[in-house]
């Protein structure tokens, strides 16, 4: 089940890539940045490669501002790891091949890139959200 502990399913938002945006990892950046510190627990799951490229990034940008994060680090605030915990706050997803995952959040945030096949398993991701009753909101980011 994907409800959090309120009972209440989480709101997931799907952001399309689209403009002046290029990847994941830079929209996953900004996100965890307006994010923080308002979120007390944000984790981001991802492919291994992946995470070690974001956690260089989290360490440049935003300039001027330290986001407190780490790989498979269980103090951090910001917590980069392969594999989703049971609970998060803000789960923020880079795999859209990966399984829907099964733990409480209050919020996901699922980033759409351009890539047309990987939109369309998104468009499955959405389904699925849908079908546990998440409430789903959709943002082009231009």
């Amino acid at each position: 089940m994907s409800t959090p502990p309120s009972g209440k399913p989480p709101r997931v938002d799907f952001y399309q890539i689209n403009g002046g945006f290029r990847t994941p990892l830079e929209v996953a950046g900004i996100l965890v940045g307006k994010a923080f510190p308002g979120a007390r627990e944000i984790v981001i799951t991802g492919p291994r490669a992946a995470l070690e490229v974001l956690d260089e990034q989290l360490w440049e940008r935003p300039e001027g501002r330290f986001l407190p994060h780490g790989i498979d680090a269980a103090e951090a605030p910001i917590r980069l790891t392969e594999t989703c915990p049971a609970q998060a706050e803000i789960l923020i997803n880079l795999d859209p091949e990966a399984e829907l995952p099964s733990g409480q959040y209050q919020r996901v945030l699922e980033i759409v890139p351009p890539d047309e096949a990987l939109k369309a398993r998104l468009r499955e991701r959405w389904s699925a959200w849908k079908a546990r009753g998440a409430e789903l909101h959709h943002h082009v980011l231009k």
